[in-house]
């Protein structure tokens, strides 16, 4: 028998009515009566102000608890109190935040690579990016998708946003034209999209996007959530037909109303990459986040949430960080989920595992090291297209149960078509050192 297709809705604690719906970021904690709080930063494009804010939050809302990164440049306010999930989301959209889409069977929020906009001979496809959030959220059917859908926007053959493990993302090329990469996600069982255009305007990427998102809508699966992403249409229609579908709703979608004409301007050298700051976990205090914003705001910095649980700074001039942030800015790149801490899906710490890995390689120079950290297998730190992956899980020794990883290496971290392969599982109490040997 299938499994029960469940609501869209986040459960109550107590007495009361439901919370509000996932499709408004709200997800139960592991915790009884605590919820986290995710919101939508398209791009990772946030202001001072903003930044402030959800610092404001994390330290009244939240016990302190740090605010968190996410690997599509969101941000998650987790320990939040059933009652205050409302004066939370009022607090957010007076500056301008967004928790709509942040969770839920939605088109989750739109990535952009850090700095395309200061990236010498790059697109500046963030405005791009802005009118495709615009016209998708416009279409009633983003409300009633059979699962998530992502987008993603990389500025130049870098494909610093990850297009590979997107439903869609988009490569800029010299002269303003995209490839287009599609129907990719990772999960339990994990594929990598597929190129569905090689040569694609800037002008077609809106009534593609919408053409993409209509036919999930109609093609996913409703019944099997397991099954219900768009790769999962596209194989089961298999690729060519897959991409024939596709192509006729693409030219459906875009004679049917007239779009905008759009060109995608360079990158500009004015701003300059100061630094870029790798956060233990994907967290920040609040207290560090305002002591982040005073110096760097009096530096004329802009701040960017970028992909791998880390903050970059552009500006005009350099940014003289506090001794602990300053700290960030060397040492591997190690993406890890809460894992066990916060996640009922959890069966691994992966923040104590992260912090062993990184007092074991404190004196080694890692900089360009990335590392993947998963507590479960849905992989949701990208381990299974990572350099180096972790995935945990749960194995008996002499009739006790400890946690484990399934150690992965080799993947092109979404940037290209490769995934990571398996190698050994380990206890989790020898990670740190098993990672030492492999690097």
């Amino acid at each position: 028998m299938k499994k029960e297709r469940q609501p869209n809705v986040s459960p109550a604690s107590g007495e009361g009515t439901p919370l509000p719906g996932r499709v408004l970021g709200v997800y139960p904690q592991k915790q009884a009566g605590l919820y986290m709080q995710r919101v939508k930063v398209l791009g990772g494009r946030i202001n001072w102000p903003q930044w402030r804010r959800i610092a404001e939050l994390a330290e009244t809302c939240c016990d302190g608890f740090p605010l968190h990164l996410t690997t599509r440049q969101d941000l998650e306010l987790h320990n939040i109190r059933r009652q205050d999930v409302a004066t939370v989301q009022q607090r957010l959209a007076e500056v301008g935040l967004t928790v709509f889409g942040a969770c839920g069977d939605s088109v989750r929020n739109v990535t952009v690579c850090p700095g395309c906009e200061f990236c010498p001979g790059g697109l500046d496809v963030m405005p791009l990016a802005q009118l495709v959030r615009q016209a998708v959220d416009q279409e009633p059917v983003v409300f009633t998708l059979p699962r998530k859908f992502k987008i993603s926007f990389s500025g130049c053959p870098k494909a610093c946003a990850k297009p590979w493990l997107n439903d869609l993302g988009f490569i800029g090329q010299p002269g303003g034209r995209f490839i287009v990469i599609g129907a990719g996600s990772l999960g339990a069982k994990p594929a990598l999209g597929i190129e569905l255009y090689r040569d694609m305007s800037a002008g077609d990427v809106l009534p593609l996007c919408v053409a993409a998102v209509e036919m999930f809508e109609k093609h996913g699966d409703r019944q099997n959530r397991r099954r219900a992403r768009f790769r999962h249409v596209r194989e089961r229609l298999g690729d060519d037909v897959f991409r024939e579908e596709l192509e006729r709703r693409f030219e459906q979608v875009r004679v049917r109303r007239s779009w905008p004409g759009i060109t995608c301007g360079t990158g500009q050298s004015e701003v300059q990459l100061q630094c870029r700051l790798q956060s233990p976990d994907g967290n920040v205090t609040p207290a560090q986040a305002v002591r982040l914003a005073d110096v760097a705001e009096r530096h004329e910095a802009t701040v960017r949430i970028d992909l791998e649980h880390g903050l970059v700074l552009y500006g005009p001039k350099p940014v003289p960080l506090p001794t602990d942030l300053a700290a960030w800015a060397s040492g591997p790149t190690i993406v890890a989920c809460p894992g066990s801490r916060t996640c009922p899906r959890g069966l691994t710490d992966c923040w104590a595992t992260a912090a062993k890995i990184r007092e074991r390689l404190a004196t080694e120079k890692l900089s360009g090291v990335r590392i993947s950290i998963s507590g479960c297998p849905n992989g949701c730190a990208h381990s299974a297209a990572a350099s180096i992956g972790l995935v945990g899980m749960l194995r008996k020794i002499d009739g006790t149960v400890a946690p484990h990883y399934q150690v992965l290496a080799g993947g092109g971290n979404g940037t290209n078509g490769t995934l990571a392969t398996r190698q050994d599982v380990q206890r989790a109490e020898d990670i740190a050192a098993v990672i030492e040997t492999l690097l």
